[in-house]
Parts: structure tokens; sequence; C-alpha cells
């Protein structure tokens, strides 16, 4: 396998930093400058890194060097400031989701990364994500003020059409916030901001209709947290703050993150798909707004505040141990991992 690097956003200061990730240490191969927002999609097969800002609202165009390092191309205008984007496994369409203006868009992707806008946007109060199914048949928006999850069908062109369903519901006041597939993506997982809950969602492969499943809380008990609500300030009040979740490579145990306390949280998953008990409850960096998992099941945590990531390494419960931190820009929202030629660093 190429070597990695890790792609971390600096959403305040508007910068990417690449870091050169290899035996459990961390350095810093360079740091590029775009615009402050900055969740990111990347398209490996050509070396296309999008990056979403704020200050404009836009897609910046980036091209993935051998070393790690990024050169930008292009910036493109979009209506909503991007806080999630997504790119179909083919990179033939990007889809972004807008908290602030309270929108989805889609863009067809060129050669050379060139973005053109496809259809009008897709207005949901405050959408939080946004997946799209391996066969690029299907898109999921989250929207965290309205407690669901819109579903469409989605046009070689890129056009949306509301399922037959056009939403499954979140619990009310849950505030759902981001979701990932297992790996047969017959199961759709939402990790819920306020409620401090992993949401499980049936999906039909042939349809992509969802059924809502189970529910499972993935906050500690002991942490003197309680359910949130819209507008809340989380850290003043003491209240639950979900983030991030994600798969470990096996595709056996999920981890959601929570940022009022800072921790990540293990559970198992079946084989059918279900979710099964908590294993571990883990003291991370502060606020861990984004994190991924590694190759080796590592995990790469971003912290908001204190202006770093940090690697942990789980042990068979999925209990997490730091064993490496690196500082970069003013507060990482979201890292990328990328296989290059020849990292420095």
């Amino acid at each position: 396998m190429e070597p990695l690097v890790a792609l971390v956003a600096n959403a305040r200061e508007g910068s990417i930093t690449t870091l050169r990730v290899a035996d459990g240490a961390l350095s810093e191969v360079a740091t590029t400058p775009v615009a402050p927002g900055l969740p990111l999609a990347v398209d490996r097969e050509r070396g296309l890194v999008f990056a979403g800002t704020s200050e404009p609202r836009g897609v910046s165009v980036l091209q993935l060097q051998p070393s790690g390092a990024l050169e930008p191309v292009a910036t493109y205008p979009a209506h909503g400031a991007p806080v999630y984007l997504a790119l179909t496994s083919d990179g033939g369409l990007l889809f972004s989701a807008s908290y602030h203006d309270h929108l989805g868009e889609v863009w067809a992707v060129g050669a050379g990364g060139t973005l053109t806008p496809v259809g009008e946007p897709i207005p949901r109060q405050n959408m939080h994500s946004v997946q799209v199914s391996t066969d690029g048949g299907f898109a999921y928006f989250v929207s965290l003020r309205e407690d669901l999850v819109a579903q469409f069908a989605v046009a070689p062109s890129g056009e949306l059409t509301p399922l037959d369903q056009p939403t499954a519901p979140a619990p009310q006041g849950s505030g759902p916030r981001h979701l990932v597939f297992d790996a047969g993506q017959t199961s759709l997982y939402v990790n819920t901001e306020f409620s401090g809950e992993a949401l499980r969602y049936d999906r039909d492969p042939v349809t992509g209709v969802l059924t809502p499943g189970e529910a499972v809380r993935n906050v500690p008990d002991d942490r003197g947290l309680t359910a949130s609500r819209f507008g809340a300030n989380p850290r003043e009040e003491d209240l639950i703050w979900g983030s991030d979740l994600h798969f470990s490579t096996a595709r056996t145990r999920l981890y959601c993150a929570e940022r009022t306390r800072g921790t990540i949280t293990a559970m198992d998953v079946a084989p059918d798909g279900t979710l099964g008990p908590i294993t571990a409850h883990s003291d991370v960096v502060a606020q861990p707004r984004h994190f991924v998992v590694l190759p080796d099941d590592t995990l790469l945590v971003a912290s908001e505040t204190d202006d770093l990531v940090a690697l942990y390494r789980p042990d068979a419960d999925g209990a997490l141990t730091e064993i490496a931190r690196h500082a970069v820009g003013g507060r990482p929202n979201w890292i990328e991992l990328v296989a290059v030629e020849n990292p420095a660093g």
C-alpha cells in the first residue's frame, strides 16, 4: 500500500494541513491556504480535492501532488455555504449540504474538476450532511432541524427526484447529524446531535427507501450530560453535543463522537447490521467534531478547540489510547485520508 497522508481542514483560518501518517507518527508535509469553511471530498482516482468554503460561499478545487501537497485549481460559487460534501463513487457528481443556508446542491464534475450546477437547490432546514449510495442512484440529505432524512433518486445527470416516501423520520428533537452506510448498503446509521443516539435505518437497495430501525444511546451516562435542543449552548449548559460517526475497517464496530465531554463511544454491529451493545467510552481530544479510521484501525481525531489532531489505538473492546498528536491550523473540522506516492515529512 502506498504511504498515507491526512488532509486536515482548518475552518477558522481557511487552510488545509497535509500530515504524513506512518508507524504511529504524524509529521507535516505542507499547509495550503484556501478559505474559511472547508468540508472536504476527495476523488482519489484523479487526485482532486474539493473544499467547501463559507467566505465566499463556494467550492474550491485543488490538485493533490505526489508529495501530498495541494495545488489550487479553481473556485466555483455555491448558493449555500457547504458544511458537508460527498462524491459519487465514479467522481462524476458532487453533493453539498448547507446548514446555515438550509439547502442541498448538486454539481456535475468535469475534466480537471470543473463544476457545473445541476437543477435547483433542495430546501430543508439546517441540512447537516449528505451521502450517496455506492451505485450513485440515491442520495440522502439529513435535516437536523426537521428531524428527518430526505431521500432522492439520482439521475445520471445529477437531477434529484424525491422517492415515493420522500423522507424518513428521526425521533422528535433528536437532531440527526452525520450518517454512514454499512458495507452492503442495506443499513444506514445516523449520529444525533441532541439526544446522543445512534439511529439505524433499514435500506431497500432497489427502491432506496429507508425504514427506521433501532436506536442506541451512545454517550456515557456518568458525565452529567442531558439532552440538548436547537439553539442551546451545550458547553454552558452541560448538554449532549454529538458529532461524527465511522465504522472500524471490518465494519463490526461503530464509533460515535460527543463534543461537550470529548468522548468517542464504541459499539458492536451484528452481521445483519443491527446495533449491539456499547463496548467502550473513551476520553479523547477536546470537542472532537470529525475523525477518520485508518487502515490499521487507529483513529485520527480533530480537536476544534485545541487546534490539533491526535492518533488513537483501540484495544479489543474499542477503548482508545493516544499514541501521537500534532498541531495544525485554527479549528480543524474535517479529515480525509489519501494514499500518495512520495509523502514528505
